[in-house]
């Protein structure tokens, strides 16, 4: 065996010390390969890059533990088209404020949407609203019918989440232009909190939201089995409490929401890194700038 050793250029005990490390290695794959399941079972789509910020493994790197996770299918599925839930009318459509808008708080920018989602051969519907500063999800409602109560139900629930009870100046709720957001009672809602009311005048003036509907409906519910309305019901409070507390953002440096609310509690306005909002350049009336001033929010309207 001396013999054979030497031919091959090492010890007995540099071969004993490689045999462990290459042993050791392998129990800490094993382990990652049951970490791995266990996140692709609570999040069936998120990508391998924020599982391993979430994991945070200390013997492989990101790209070799994605390479890793993909070569034992572990790769997210890949999501489907929207359908459309739009009533696009003008009547009684709000302005757009959030044309360049520079937000530097939570509770500054909330934002809806509604998206279709199939159970059973029908279709029912999930309101979203998120606060666009954390993306934290903080109202959601499923329904079986698009009528406006969904989203007063969704409304109720975020400001009772967010303990806001009367006069919210600063704060603007934002969605598309759907019958639901301009009913009567949906409006009359944001106004008697004194909330400000802002209408896209396109698909992408609520990019945002068009993702958070995806990531809820693509990455988690429809990996689901939903069979009837409750389990849609069920799995939706599941996984919006997921959303908010286990999948981490890029944007917000792989934090949850529910982390980066916590990171940005004690640092002062003007040292936050600010979120530049673009929305639709033809609509450039609306432009509305967001500046923190003295820890209150001041809004500025230039003259063209």
């Amino acid at each position: 065996m001396k013999a054979l050793y030497e031919m091959a250029g090492t010890t007995k005990q540099a071969h004993w010390v490689g045999m462990r490390r290459t042993e050791e290695q392998q129990d800490r794959f094993t382990l990652l390969e049951a970490c791995l399941a266990q996140e692709r079972g609570l999040h069936p789509a998120m990508s391998l890059k924020k599982i391993y910020h979430k994991l945070q493994p200390d013997f492989v790197g990101r790209d070799a533990f994605v390479q890793y996770g993909m070569s034992h299918g572990y790769e997210p599925f890949s999501r489907l088209k929207f359908h459309k839930t739009t009533d696009p009318g003008p009547s009684n459509a709000a302005l757009n404020l959030l044309h360049r808008a520079m937000l530097f708080d939570i509770n500054q920018v909330w934002v809806s949407d509604i998206f279709y989602f199939k159970v059973a051969g029908q279709f029912c519907y999930v309101v979203l609203i998120e606060d666009l500063y954390s993306r934290k999800i903080v109202g959601h409602h499923a329904a079986q019918r698009m009528f406006a109560q969904a989203n007063l139900d969704a409304l109720s629930l975020a400001l009772a989440q967010r303990g806001i009870e009367h006069y919210a100046q600063k704060l603007i709720h934002h969605s598309d232009k759907g019958s639901q957001y301009r009913s009567d009672d949906y409006t009359q809602q944001l106004q008697k909190v004194g909330i400000r009311i802002s209408m896209g005048n396109s698909c992408y003036d609520n990019a945002f939201m068009e993702s958070t509907n995806g990531i809820i409906k693509n990455e988690y519910l429809r990996h689901r089995p939903i069979n009837t309305f409750d389990d849609l019901q069920q799995h939706l409070q599941h996984d919006v409490q997921l959303y908010n507390t286990e999948r981490p953002h890029g944007s917000l440096h792989y934090k949850t929401p529910d982390e980066f609310e916590r990171y940005i509690f004690n640092i002062p306005l003007h040292q936050r890194t600010p979120l530049s909002i673009y929305t639709d350049q033809s609509k450039r009336h609306n432009l509305l700038n967001l500046t923190p001033d003295n820890h209150q929010l001041k809004f500025q309207f230039p003259h063209f």
